[in-house]
């Protein structure tokens, strides 16, 4: 094992949290297919205090990290391990795990989970979280999801080959040998790609009326619809204020959508937004100065592509 001396910590304040987002970061900054979020949008959606849908949760921000062991060949072909602990500690597995006040089924989510390739990483993230977990009443743990379930859930089982995009589940492929050993399936998803007409198409005949959506009114009057849209049997049923932050992870203004009426009753909706994830990855996220310049001087330029969310 090139790794010892695992170490799982929890963050707690604001400067933990940031430390926490870093190692997360970490693990899959080199790579060059993953989609990373906006850093700064990160950092406000990992704080509780600005995020009242997450500080109900009462998450915990973990994350593990070793030892590495260098192994030094010497004259005559001797093996010996080279340990310098204070520059070689690395972060192996990261996790936020949330405690939803709605659920009476004892069951907690694994959010926002990134693991390096070693198996005892991982399994030191579960065991503290099941030991954590279980004090408070929770004997099950249901993911990998996003922050927000219903809109990012699940784990990638192939095409590695392709850049996924902005916003849906990405993952190395050696990740799901490793949860598929720990964790039972409860269910599975595929990914479209429809291409957009160049010229505009005739609208079918039917007895509905389209009319832009209006995005306030998903956290309100709405609700009903965005709630049967995203229905699933594994986790609640989202409330105004999980739309209301949903909505802000997602930022408004990107958002764009039509509402389907019936007789003036909403029978349905499509909530699109544009892909910015070839932007998001040349920029890295935005993280450093310049890096979020560039990304915020280009965020009014068309995307080549978009996302249908609902």
């Amino acid at each position: 094992m090139p790794y010892f001396n695992y170490r799982p910590i929890a963050a707690a304040s604001r400067w933990e949290r940031r430390a926490f987002a870093h190692h997360w970061w970490r693990l899959y900054a080199s790579d060059r297919r993953w989609t990373p979020p906006e850093y700064r949008a990160l950092l406000t959606g990992l704080d509780p205090g600005k995020n009242a849908h997450l500080a109900r949760m009462a998450p915990q921000f973990v994350h593990v990290e070793a030892l590495y062991r260098r192994v030094r060949r010497d004259q005559g072909d001797l093996l010996q391990a080279e340990i310098q602990p204070a520059l070689l500690e690395e972060p192996l597995a990261t996790a936020v795990f949330q405690k939803d006040p709605r659920r009476h089924d004892h069951t907690a989510t694994l959010s926002l989970c990134h693991c390096a390739n070693d198996a005892d990483g991982l399994d030191h993230l579960l065991a503290y979280a099941a030991e954590q977990l279980a004090t408070d009443g929770f004997y099950r743990l249901v993911g990998p999801t996003g922050l927000y379930p219903h809109v990012e859930a699940g784990i990638l089982l192939d095409y590695w080959d392709q850049a996924p995009p902005q916003g849906t589940p990405y993952n190395p492929p050696y990740l799901p040998e490793l949860l598929q050993s720990r964790f039972r399936p409860l269910a599975t998803s595929q990914l479209y790609a429809l291409p957009v007409p160049p010229e505009p198409q005739p609208a079918p005949a039917a007895a509905v009326q389209l009319r832009p959506l209006p995005l306030a009114e998903l956290a309100q009057a709405l609700l009903p619809v965005w709630q049967t849209a995203v229905a699933t049997p594994h986790f609640p049923p989202p409330d105004a204020i999980e739309v209301h932050a949903l909505l802000r992870w997602l930022r408004p203004s990107s958002l764009s959508g039509w509402l389907a009426e019936q007789d003036g009753m909403p029978v349905g909706f499509v909530l699109l937004q544009p892909d910015f994830g070839p932007r998001l990855r040349q920029a890295r996220g935005g993280r450093g100065w310049w890096r979020y310049a560039w990304l915020a001087a280009t965020r009014s330029r068309p995307a080549a592509q978009g996302r249908l969310l609902a």
